[in-house]
């Protein structure tokens, strides 16, 4: 009989452990959407039309989606917890006067929604959010403010501009004046941050980190998973061409392939020759794999074992590039990626 319970509570934690794994191999993943301007036809490469917003906001109701808040994201990630399939945050960027249309659809939909403002334009230049209201917004519950910088400057690029003690003190004090003024505007002292043009690199997210910012978001197109850093997160771009309602389903269908790690690192490379290389977990459950480079377009990847990389060495010579390896799922059938930055 001992040795009866004995195989059974064997079985019993392998089938645990399997189960457990099971769910982390296809654990759901969340896609955080990011906008702009709404309804501006003067800036047709930031904007959507108000119709194709509306458009998109009954689509995640009518199709389940869980529209959350970013917190409940950024806890999934702390907590190292599957994220639930259908998970979508809303944010806007800069804070344009425009936001005003679509804070009127989102109130409608009761969804959740974050803000990251750009401290020195809100409440003093013509295209951005007033004092009334910013106030006006602070009061609906369901709204979070985050800091998006004060100057808006490309912060990543400039680091090669001047010694490291000057860049870091330079990134200091300007989210530091933007943290003051946004609270002072909107009663929120803002616990995360949108980098300036969705750039980094590796210094600056280190210094956002020791001024005690719980979560850094970047806008590079892909999704969020278990494995994502809550210091990298990456956002979708809903703006343009892309905010069209095709693109924007597939926006939402697109998983977050399961990078371990990859080379070049992310942030500034002080070679111009580089080889592209990603570990990815699961690897049996991937094919098709392609590597894209803003600059040179998509090439097709080798894939070994845990592997996907370019078979040579490739030149770059922009100064900023964006590496994007994307994979088939053969179970779920459908595309998945995995995009990083980096400066040259």
């Amino acid at each position: 009989m001992s040795s009866r319970k004995t195989i059974f509570s064997s079985l019993i934690t392998a089938f645990t452990i399997t189960a457990l794994l099971s769910c982390k191999a296809f654990a759901g993943y969340a896609t955080i959407l990011i906008y702009h301007k709404f309804g501006e036809k003067n800036s047709p490469s930031t904007s959507v039309s108000i119709k194709d917003f509306k458009k998109q906001m009954a689509y995640l109701k009518n199709h389940r989606y869980k529209v959350v808040p970013l917190k409940t994201i950024v806890d999934y990630l702390y907590k190292k917890q599957p994220i639930p399939d259908k998970t979508v945050a809303i944010t806007i960027d800069d804070g344009y006067r425009s936001t005003m249309k679509a804070f009127k659809i989102l109130k409608k939909y009761g969804y959740p929604f974050t803000l990251f403002l750009y401290a020195e334009g809100i409440a003093r230049f013509p295209a951005y959010l007033t004092k009334e209201e910013l106030k006006e917004i602070a009061k609906y519950p369901k709204v979070t403010f985050g800091n998006h910088s004060y100057k808006h400057l490309r912060f990543a690029k400039m680091i090669k501009t001047m010694p490291l003690d000057k860049y870091v003190k330079m990134i200091e004090e300007d989210t530091l004046k933007a943290q003051k003024r946004i609270e002072k505007l909107t009663g929120q002292k803002p616990e995360i941050y949108a980098f300036p043009y969705g750039e980094y690199n590796r210094v600056y997210i280190k210094t956002l980190k020791k001024l005690g910012f719980k979560a850094l978001f970047s806008q590079d197109d892909a999704a969020v998973s278990y494995l994502t850093s809550p210091f990298l997160i990456p956002r979708k771009p809903v703006v343009g061409s892309w905010s069209k309602m095709k693109r924007f389903k597939k926006m939402l269908k697109k998983e977050p392939l399961p990078v371990i790690k990859h080379t070049p690192p992310i942030g500034y490379i002080n070679n111009n020759t580089i080889n592209i290389e990603a570990v990815i977990e699961n690897p049996e459950d991937y094919k098709n794999c392609q590597i894209y480079i803003s600059e040179k377009g998509w090439t097709k990847a080798e894939k070994y074992k845990n592997r996907v990389k370019l078979t040579k060495p490739i030149k770059i010579n922009r100064w900023k590039n964006r590496i994007s390896v994307e994979c088939y799922n053969k179970k779920t059938k459908r595309f998945a990626n995995y995009i990083w930055m980096i400066i040259h």
